[in-house]
């Protein structure tokens, strides 16, 4: 049973929410993702407050990255209610600007309590805030979209028809698109889709309130489903994720969309990708099978390999030009290990949790929540405080506090080029032996350009 709060101020800010945000903020934006984008901006009601829906795919993370898209409003998230059963827990996720949605599986007798709930959101949006649903209810374990649940359609009918159906509630269709769920310094998009409004419904939904909770229910899937990237044929799911790798910066190239290296048009090419092979599964099913088929055997074959796609687009160098590379690597382990050893605690203090998360796709949300809210500002912090008391000088600490955010990105990246130059070891061995194996993927890969370039300009 949740916890019943008083949630009349829900949306009201306090000191320790907005510093909260401040660091938040920066740490999202800038250390935990590489690029963080967002498309659409101009989008968001200004003077007024809305309803967003988002697909989900991320748990903690996909929240984050619609708080920071929204701008100065800070939003009310309304998530379910079995999260708010501890008294601090609850209140904790009252202050985080959360509410309960009450299901027919938290017992009967908790259904009453949305009605509170409707009312609270109602009053948030005509004090001009957001509230955002995830109308999925649970996130997908991989890029597409799934069923919008009713309970989204219910409660947006249900706000309204707290104002006696006068408010004309605006609904903000957002989605995310991530360059890898799991690693550090990757990249996020959010796109932010136009508003719509559903008061054509209001009618239907007094005569037969299940028909317009449908009929919302789908409005709003078409309208999520046109920003994000749906690969929605699941048993070949891996397949289309590997089309999508290998024709990706083809696609941006052929398209000269700028910058080429961004998130967002990535995005674009992703979208297009989809879209393409989603038309072609329907039209020429057969010609689909076979394409899917060669990147299934593809994406196989990379791992049994243990190789990268990127190393089939990249010339291979002379045996100096890897020489080189390994000695500068020498030469940075020092800087490599110093930096380890000073974020050895936030960076794998999320492990200790994950280990018994079954999900693989709640891991990210707590390696942020663990490493960012709390085991990195709690050792950086010790960290600071040492170095001012070994150098008797506070500065040195304030300026240590300040770097130290800074050296687990050093450590990411500086570990990502050094799997970069073992996959260039291993493709060099392959080469010298003349591995069947590479040759075939290499075969099939020119197979897969080729196949998709010939679809995608059909």
């Amino acid at each position: 049973m949740a916890t019943q709060l008083d949630f009349s101020k829900v949306n009201k800010n306090d000191l320790l929410y907005n510093i909260a945000f401040k660091y938040l903020h920066f740490v999202h934006n800038y250390v935990y993702y590489r690029q963080y984008r967002v498309n659409g901006r101009e989008n968001l009601p200004k003077d007024e407050g809305y309803l967003v829906i988002s697909n989900h795919q991320n748990s903690l993370n996909d929240a984050l990255g619609i708080l920071f898209a929204t701008g100065r409003k800070h939003p009310v998230f309304i998530a379910r209610a079995d999260i708010f059963n501890k008294p601090f827990v609850a209140k904790l996720l009252r202050w985080l600007k959360m509410m309960p949605a009450y299901r027919v599986r938290d017992g009967l007798d908790e259904l009453g309590k949305n009605e509170e709930i409707f009312r609270q959101a109602a009053r948030v949006i005509s004090e001009g805030d957001p509230i955002v649903l995830f109308p999925e209810a649970l996130h997908q374990n991989g890029r597409y979209l799934g069923t919008f649940k009713k309970g989204f359609a219910r409660i947006a009918f249900e706000t309204v028809e707290q104002t006696d159906f006068k408010m004309k509630l605006k609904i903000v269709p957002m989605a995310n698109n991530y360059s890898d769920y799991f690693r550090f310094q990757s990249k996020l998009n959010m796109n932010i889709g136009e508003p719509f409004e559903f008061t054509e419904l209001y009618d239907v939904y007094k005569e037969h309130p299940e028909r317009a909770r449908y009929l919302l229910a789908q409005k709003a899937h078409a309208a999520v489903e046109k920003l994000m990237v749906n690969l929605d044929d699941i048993p070949n799911y891996e397949a289309l994720e590997t089309l999508c790798t290998v024709y990706r910066k083809n696609y941006i190239k052929a398209n000269k969309i700028r910058p080429a290296g961004s998130i967002t048009s990535e995005t674009k090419a992703d979208q297009a990708i989809a879209d393409r092979l989603r038309d072609l599964r329907n039209n020429e099913p057969d010609r689909y099978a076979e394409l899917v088929g060669k990147a299934a055997e593809y994406g196989s074959l990379l791992k049994e390999l243990q190789l990268r796609d990127w190393i089939f687009t990249k010339r291979r160098h002379p045996v100096i030009g890897i020489l080189v590379r390994t000695i500068l690597w020498l030469l940075f382990i020092p800087v490599w290990l110093v930096c380890a050893l000073l974020n050895v605690i936030p960076f794998f203090g999320g492990f200790i949790f994950t280990r018994k998360v079954k999900d693989k796709l709640l891991h990210p949300s707590f390696h942020f929540a663990v490493g960012s809210l709390v085991t990195g500002p709690v050792w950086y912090l010790i960290v600071s405080v040492v170095v001012a008391l070994v150098t008797h000088t506070w500065w040195y600490g304030l300026l240590s506090l300040i770097l130290l955010p800074f050296t687990v990105i050093i450590f990411s990246r500086s570990t990502g080029s050094l799997k970069k130059l073992v996959n260039r070891f291993r493709r060099s061995g392959f080469v010298a032996r003349k591995d069947r194996r590479f040759f075939k993927a290499l075969g099939l890969r020119e197979q897969l350009v080729a196949d998709m370039d010939k679809i995608m300009k059909q």
